[in-house]
């Protein structure tokens, strides 16, 4: 039984013309597969998760929509297969794709379908997203209810400049920095850009060594800050990327130079930007943010007017 896998890799096959079986598999109970073509292209739907293909007639989209709400529902993973539908095969072609996290979008086009003479050319339009963290993943669903699902990559970087500052001991200590810059990887991720790193500004800049995004979170919660008197920003020079500053005190001289995530409680800085709160007693910030979608999404609607290109 020939099998194809087409995925970020491997983003295009071509198999041979025949009767096509497309059907999705997964979290699909709120799920609805929609197969468009022209309008000579004849579609017979088995069930609202599989439909058969006679024949192409020109290009076909396939796709996945929610049903009964407007966007999908966190941890809504779908598997597409495309498969020759003949009864008489007992090793039909298969075409597998990776299974897609589709939480918080209105609809994703999987795969685009167009007849090439004895061949259909099969190519993917949604590639599986980037492993990360759960708050991560999380702010990058958030993201996606406003920017929808952006380019696969872009290019560009991000830098996360993360105050060092005596005062910033508590917000160290309780995960408020490390749920900073999650977020900062997860939006960042949902408008497509992978490059991300973080360094720790005090009286000097200080990189912090991570292998990536994914890694970032967990890089930060390794660091150990020289705390100092107070930050230096004029020492930051980034170059090409988009700053992310995380402050508790950010000056009127930062917010102008750039986007911030204040680390506060005071609820008058919301007019400002992103704020984000500490935790309760006893609380850890990142268990916090993922109980309350409502403060994630406050914070990641600011950041992606800044990072969305």
């Amino acid at each position: 039984m020939p099998i194809y896998v087409v995925n970020a890799r491997n983003q295009r096959v071509q198999i041979p013309s025949q009767a096509l079986s497309v059907s999705i598999t997964g979290a699909v109970g709120g799920a609805a597969l929609e197969v468009h073509g022209g309008p000579d292209q004849p579609v017979v739907r088995s069930s609202a998760h599989q439909a058969l293909l006679p024949s192409l007639t020109g290009p076909v989209m396939v796709s996945v929509r929610p049903v009964g709400t407007d966007r999908f529902g966190s941890g809504t993973v779908i598997h597409l297969a495309i498969a020759h539908d003949n009864p008489g095969d007992v090793d039909p072609v298969q075409v597998m794709f990776d299974p897609i996290d589709v939480s918080g979008d209105t609809g994703v086009t999987f795969a685009k379908l167009t007849p090439d003479g004895t061949q259909i050319d099969i190519s993917v339009s949604a590639v599986a997203d980037t492993q990360l963290s759960p708050l991560a993943t999380a702010a990058r669903t958030s993201a996606r209810k406003i920017t929808g699902r952006g380019p696969g990559e872009s290019d560009g970087s991000v830098l996360i400049a993360l105050d060092s500052s005596a005062s910033m001991r508590s917000w160290f200590a309780d995960g408020s920095v490390v749920a900073a810059t999650e977020i900062v990887v997860g939006v960042a991720d949902a408008v497509g850009v992978r490059n991300i790193s973080a360094v720790l500004v005090g009286a000097d800049v200080v990189p912090i060594a991570a292998t990536g995004g994914a890694e970032l979170g967990e890089a930060v919660r390794r660091a150990t800050p020289r705390w100092s008197a107070g930050a230096r920003w004029t020492r930051l020079t980034p170059g090409r990327s988009r700053v992310v500053v995380c402050a508790d005190y950010p000056t009127s001289a930062v917010r102008q130079r750039f986007p911030v995530i204040a680390l506060s409680n005071d609820r008058r800085l919301d007019a400002a930007g992103a704020r984000l709160p500490a935790p309760r007693p006893g609380n850890e910030a990142i268990a916090e943010l993922l109980a309350h979608p409502p403060v994630l999404d406050r914070i990641t609607a600011s950041l992606v007017k800044a990072l969305a290109p």
